[in-house]
């Protein structure tokens, strides 16, 4: 695999460039756009990995040159955080996907694997103008969660398979049925299980279907999910918690594309397309031991990450006002509208089950909201009064994000100001409502530390 590495620094694109050929690819280097073209003119490319921001021609600038060039050749542009937007922009223009300074050798391997996957995989032969389903609807002002949605509809278009990973309550369930409704499967069923839900024996039968007395209490003959998601998407969502016997049956089905069910010797061919979830890091589970690879390698096609609620300061507004809207709907209030003092509360809030404990939340705000709709502090759950920004900072105002801020900033103020006025960590992970590792974890991640004598820095 022949790569193009464009960076004006010539000492960030050397150490690229002996990165990649370590991984095995061969690479050439080009110190800015127009010198990039040249190669592109006269040389036969695989990928082309460029920074956004050069002198002289731009790497948006240079991304429009290639994709009138040659439109299925795949760009993959490198950014500081602070220029995420202009790389969402990119993507739009064509852009394989983007990498944010700094990155690991594993992050920028994975999208050289992915955009190569892609390509192999090809556009899905519809037999028609494409799919005309209704796609849901997801939140996604913040540039994270547009990169992501870019990424999403371009993998739909394909069959690969998808992993998604993200902490619970980030929505993992509703971007793979937006995959689904993006691609020419959306007619077909989409079928979803948590693969935790079930004891293992009986997870087996859901998935693979059973025969009558195979088992007591089988008492008639079940067709399983599999089967019920052929022709569609069947999306298993923690499938980091399979055991390894179950780890065994699901590659087996995977690889040869037929299931068996349980009592049966008879194979039955399924065309499906996998989607799955895991809010644990399978990488180190396969370091552990605790998962295998070669699933892992048929499930990650593709993956992608959802971020937390924390990260999505523009994406909080928007899913708080839809959630009040769809409950005052069901409890038929009219409306729901928050006091300001409340709603400095609820933004100010860090939300560790994420965009789940969201709707939880504004769920019992409407169930003692007042007789007009309006809910003020005292209809505020506790656990977001106990732990929100305003009630330990003691001003509700300064809680609130910032315009295309971060939730986490919120977060950072208000365990800077925790700390400062706590006497030790156990006292501060108390006040915070958090365990001390966890305490000590996001310290370490926001830079801050703990002086019994100054209490913070």
């Amino acid at each position: 695999m022949n790569i193009l590495l464009v960076d004006d620094q010539k000492s960030l694109r050397r150490s690229l460039s002996l990165m990649l050929e370590g991984a095995g690819f061969a690479t050439e280097e080009a110190e800015n756009g127009e010198e990039a073209l040249h190669y592109l003119a006269t040389h036969q490319y695989d990928l082309v990995i460029t920074d956004l921001r050069m002198d002289g021609m731009s790497g948006i600038d240079l991304l429009r040159e290639i994709k009138q060039m040659n439109p299925k050749l795949p760009v993959i542009l490198i950014t500081a955080y602070g220029s995420i937007d202009s790389a969402v922009d990119a993507m739009r223009l064509g852009a394989f996907d983007y990498l944010t300074k700094p990155f690991r050798e594993q992050d920028i391997l994975e999208k050289i694997h992915a955009s190569q996957t892609v390509l192999a995989a090809g556009p899905v032969s519809p037999g028609g103008d494409g799919p005309s389903c209704q796609a849901e609807d997801i939140v996604a002002e913040t540039p994270q969660m547009r990169a992501t949605l870019i990424k999403a509809e371009r993998i739909a278009r394909t069959d690969i398979s998808v992993l998604i990973t993200g902490e619970t309550g980030t929505g993992k369930t509703r971007v793979a049925r937006f995959i689904h409704d993006n691609s020419v499967r959306c007619h077909a069923p989409f079928v979803s299980i948590n693969c935790a839900s079930l004891p293992e024996n009986l997870l087996e039968s859901e998935l693979f279907g059973h025969m009558k007395g195979s088992f007591t209490g089988a008492t008639e003959s079940r067709a399983g999910l599999f089967e019920e998601a052929d022709g569609g998407t069947l999306f298993l969502d923690e499938v980091d918690t399979l055991s390894p016997a179950m780890q065994a049956k699901l590659l087996s089905v995977l690889q040869e594309k037929i299931i068996r069910r349980v009592g049966s010797n008879k194979g039955k061919k399924v065309d499906i397309r996998i989607i799955s979830a895991s809010n644990q890091d399978l990488g180190l589970l396969i370091e552990k031991g605790h998962f295998r690879s070669d699933l892992y390698f048929r499930l990650n096609g593709i993956r992608l990450h959802l971020p937390p609620l924390r990260e999505r300061g523009r994406d909080l507004q928007r899913l708080l006002e839809g959630f009040l809207s769809t409950y005052a709907r069901k409890y038929g209030r009219g409306s729901l509208r928050l006091t300001p003092r409340a709603e400095a509360y609820v933004l100010g809030y860090a939300y560790p089950g994420n965009i789940r404990q969201l709707e939880n939340f504004v769920e019992q705000m409407a169930v003692f909201a007042d007789d007009a709709g309006q809910i003020d502090i005292d209809a505020l759950p506790e656990d977001l009064l106990q732990h929100a920004l305003p009630a330990r900072m003691g001003d509700a105002p300064a809680a609130l994000p910032e315009a295309g801020g971060s939730i986490a900033d919120s977060e950072r103020r208000m365990i800077e100001s925790t700390l400062i006025r706590s006497t030790n960590i156990g006292e501060a992970a108390r006040v915070l409502g958090i365990g001390r590792t966890t305490l000590w974890r996001k310290m370490r991640e926001y830079g801050l530390h703990f002086d019994p004598g100054g209490r913070s820095r």
